[in-house]
């Protein structure tokens, strides 16, 4: 085979199942997909792939080349942790990811300090409540509250994440219980823990996904929350009417075993690290 294009060909129709789909997988259109899928046929001699319905089946042929190429991708991507490393540590750049409540309540002039004291960085923040992949180099260290992270991840565990009920401070005056009612996350159910509240039976008046947006509308009398003490510190119309029974998650400061010897990602681990601890009252209630 000539090039390495052929065989992530091979590996977006598996992938895509169809020819539409490989052409998603590759970023073209499905009449390149068709056309390159051709020329192969045309290249060995034989059918490497047909469509039958529509769906990609692969011969004998390209079911070899098919597993020659999953192993040399299998390769490349054990070894991209180290080139990725190798090409930060040159360009001196380190990737955090984190949560947006965290970044933009408890951290972000901290990190803006970090880079300060630190100008030889670039410090790349990426803000997700989604965990990155850190096998595929998307993040260096990574904070996240979670009660079970990943296994293979090594890191710290700081401090749970404590939780309240919270409204605007004049949310009740003319109002009857019946008018009283809450913000919630987009579910398709009722939560839970709306049982264990001082207004179990109050409708759902709002569904906002963002977390520190619904602390927002709860502070314009739009409603009532579970919030987390450390966002609705930020808004000084919140009070807390009542004390949840659970916290949500332990916060942790996590890296790959691969990185963590990486003199950049140990600077930005021990800072956070210390910085982190001295936010414990802010965040925790423990």
């Amino acid at each position: 085979m000539e090039n390495w294009d052929n065989l992530q060909l091979l590996l977006a129709l598996k992938r895509g199942k169809t020819l539409r789909g490989a052409a998603v997988e590759l970023g073209v259109n499905h009449t390149t997909v068709s056309r390159r899928l051709n020329s192969l046929n045309q290249r060995y001699n034989v059918n490497v792939c047909v469509l039958s319905q529509g769906n990609v089946v692969f011969g004998e042929v390209g079911q070899h080349l098919l597993r020659a190429a999953e192993s040399m991708e299998a390769c490349f991507t054990a070894r991209l942790n180290d080139i990725q490393a190798s090409m930060k540590q040159a360009k001196q750049r380190i990737t955090l990811s984190l949560p947006p409540s965290i970044l933009q309540c408890i951290l972000l002039e901290d990190l803006h300090e970090f880079q300060r004291v630190n100008s030889e960085l670039t410090l790349s923040i990426n803000t997700t409540y989604a965990l990155s992949n850190l096998e595929k180099s998307e993040a260096d260290v990574v904070i996240r509250a979670s009660d079970s992270p990943d296994e293979h991840l090594v890191g710290h565990r700081m401090y749970p994440i404590s939780l309240g009920y919270f409204m605007h401070k004049d949310y009740l005056i003319g109002r009857a219980n019946k008018e009283v009612s809450w913000i919630t996350e987009n579910v398709d159910h009722r939560p839970e823990w709306l049982s264990e509240t001082p207004y179990p039976n109050a409708p759902i008046s709002l569904a906002i996904e963002d977390l520190v947006l619904r602390h927002q509308a709860a502070s314009a009398g739009l409603g009532m929350i579970r919030g987390a003490h450390y966002i609705a510190k930020q808004f000084p119309n919140l009070i807390e009417f009542s004390q949840a029974r659970e916290n949500y998650a332990d916060l942790w400061i996590l890296t790959h075993p691969s990185k963590k010897a990486q003199p950049n990602v140990k600077r930005l681990i021990s800072f956070l690290l210390k910085t982190m601890r001295g936010k414990e009252k802010l965040v925790s209630r423990r």
